[in-house]
């Protein structure tokens, strides 16, 4: 193909998703099977950057770097939420508790208040900096229940296995309310997401390091177009 491939990189703390695409056209004078194989290429979610919940969310874990922490706060049976308010308000109380400890300095976060898979009780998921809210202190400041705790980077699934996890539930109108954001997070954090870069090639080929902690490729191809898409994180001190 002679056409310039248009292409875009994200970079976000330790990650990078690049995709490099000849996209096709559609028109009125497609075939059904045309304008199957152009949209093959047109959408495609591996050619994706940032166009799904799951790749805003992951750019947005990847800027807690190597020190985020998933944190989640389930409730025993006295302070169980009956409502999706309640459980807002249980979780307004927490953030309030640690804005307290972190003596009303600004810090970023990301939450998800979740309720319809599992036993269908209500829980909070919340991402932290280790360095601000050590496990130790968010099992002091929730007050409601049990906190478990683990990494946000893990080598078998990168930024984008808690991503995807985070995003799992739709609104039901019941216990997730209807136009309610599967997850939110601090405008500090989406702060400091640096732009995306765009330019043409000739060259399709994405180039990923040899040291990486966790990569994935896609590519497809036919007779109307061509997309290449690639992610990785790479080593601390890289």
């Amino acid at each position: 193909m002679d056409r310039p491939w248009y292409c875009v990189r994200q970079r976000a703390g330790p990650l990078t998703k690049e995709c490099r695409a000849i996209r096709p056209r559609l028109s009125r004078e497609d075939s059904r099977s045309d304008r199957r194989e152009k949209n093959e290429i047109i959408r495609s979610p591996h050619s994706a950057v940032c166009r799904s919940q799951a790749d805003r969310l992951e750019l947005r874990l990847a800027l807690f770097g190597y020190e985020g922490v998933h944190y989640t706060l389930t409730y025993d049976s006295v302070h169980l939420p009956r409502t999706f308010r309640e459980a807002m308000a249980t979780k307004r109380a927490f953030m309030a508790r640690a804005r307290r400890f972190n003596d009303g300095r600004p810090f970023d976060w990301v939450t998800c208040i979740e309720g319809l898979h599992g036993d269908h009780r209500y829980h909070i998921h919340m991402v932290l900096r280790e360095s601000d809210f050590p496990p130790a202190v968010v099992r002091h400041l929730w007050t409601a229940g049990e906190v478990d705790d683990e990494p946000v980077l893990m080598a078998g699934g990168g930024y984008r296995r808690l991503a995807e996890y985070l995003t799992k539930e739709r609104t039901d109108g019941i216990i997730i309310p209807i136009g309610r954001r599967p997850w939110s997070c601090s405008r500090s954090l989406s702060g400091r997401l640096p732009p995306p870069e765009r330019w043409k090639d000739e060259s399709g080929a994405i180039d990923i390091p040899d040291r990486v902690l966790w990569s994935r490729r896609n590519q497809r191809e036919n007779d109307f177009g061509a997309y290449n898409y690639a992610s990785y994180i790479v080593p601390k001190g890289t």
